[in-house]
């Protein structure tokens, strides 16, 4: 089974959450997109896949920002 991953991504003032072929918001904010895929990923982690939340940087790259592993000694978030 693959990992879930949720990318959340802006342009200007407007933050969208990229999941599989779908595109959801927009965000008032990077954090507030950030706090949805995190609610996302939770529910698929809590039915056993591996989840992600990765942020956009100034420098274009993404980074993760939040986990959920099917181990519960690691997930981890970097809020």
């Amino acid at each position: 089974m693959a990992d879930a991953r949720y990318y959340i991504v802006g342009d200007h003032d407007v933050w969208m959450i990229k999941f599989e072929d779908g595109e959801y918001g927009p965000y008032a904010s990077r954090d507030e997109a950030v706090v949805f895929a995190i609610d996302a990923a939770q529910r698929l982690g809590t039915q056993g896949e591996c989840a992600h939340v990765c942020v956009v940087d100034d420098d274009g790259r993404f980074r993760s920002k939040w986990t959920y592993d099917r181990d519960p000694h690691l997930r981890r978030s970097t809020l």
